[in-house]
């Protein structure tokens, strides 16, 4: 993980991170609606029409947040890192903060 001093996180690498959650969630959200199918059938079919939206959005986020963090001014821009303290999501704040934390345990399940 890029740093700079006084606690500094390249914007670029930012984006970058977001990119990688967004494509993740979207990763997330195809294992989802393949369950459904298969539980469901293709009576699941219409009631999955949200989810497919909601994919479709994520790939998109995914794809412009890495497109941004390539922009040579974003590359050269910092934001202090208490900035990123607020995001609640402890998976992606550790990504960010460049210490990975596991997104969930085998067995653990994050409520909130």
């Amino acid at each position: 993980m890029e740093r700079n001093s006084v606690d500094q996180i390249k914007l670029a690498v930012l984006f970058q991170g977001m990119a990688q959650q967004w494509a993740q969630a979207s990763s997330f959200c195809r294992d989802v609606e393949t369950v459904m199918l298969d539980g469901c059938g293709q009576n699941a079919v219409g009631s999955l029409q949200g989810l497919d939206v909601l994919m479709q959005e994520l790939e998109q986020m995914s794809a412009l947040c890495l497109r941004l963090s390539r922009q040579s001014d974003v590359q050269r821009v910092t934001i202090a890192s208490h900035e990123i303290e607020q995001v609640t999501l402890e998976h992606l704040r550790g990504m960010l903060k460049g210490h990975p934390v596991a997104p969930f345990a085998a067995a653990d399940v994050e409520l909130f």
